[in-house]
Formats: structure tokens, C-alpha cells, sequence
């Protein structure tokens, strides 16, 4: 145990009225103003043009249909959802 110890860093810093802002305070504030910049919530990257494009529900309705992951379907089995 030290005694004595003074954190000096930007993450500890009082306000008037006495409360201490802190690391989690700035993180949290951060987060929100991201948070704000995609209103409807998606942040995507777009894929690659030379990607495949597949029809993600019917193929989820078919994984769940016949119990199978969509890493364990065959080529065959897979290009009825390409596009």
C-alpha cells in the first residue's frame, strides 16, 4: 500500500460541485457521440465488388430447416443462394 499516492492523468479531473469525471465518464460520453453519427444504428463497411452475394434469409431458413451450419453445406447446396 502506498500512501500518499496522487494520480496525476487526464481521465481524473473535478468539476464544480465536487464530482470526479473519469476514465469511463469520457469513454461513455465518446461512445454516445459515435453512437449519434449512425442514427439508424448500421456502421458496415461495403463488400468487395468482386465478393459473392448470397441471400442471407433464404439460406438461414434452409440451415434452420435442415439443422446444418452454413460452413458445413456443400458447394452444390450453397449455390442456390448465390446471386
Amino acid at each position: 500500500m502506498v500512501a500518499g499516492t496522487k494520480l496525476k492523468s487526464r481521465y481524473f479531473k473535478k468539476i464544480p460541485g465536487g464530482h470526479t469525471i473519469t476514465r469511463s465518464d469520457r469513454m461513455h460520453k465518446d461512445i454516445e457521440k459515435f453512437d449519434h453519427d449512425f442514427p439508424d444504428g448500421v456502421f458496415a463497411f461495403p463488400a468487395p465488388a468482386e465478393s459473392p452475394k448470397v441471400k442471407i434469409r433464404a439460406l438461414d431458413k434452409y440451415c434452420k430447416e435442415h439443422g446444418v451450419q452454413p460452413k458445413d453445406l456443400t458447394d452444390e447446396e450453397m449455390r442456390q443462394f448465390l446471386v
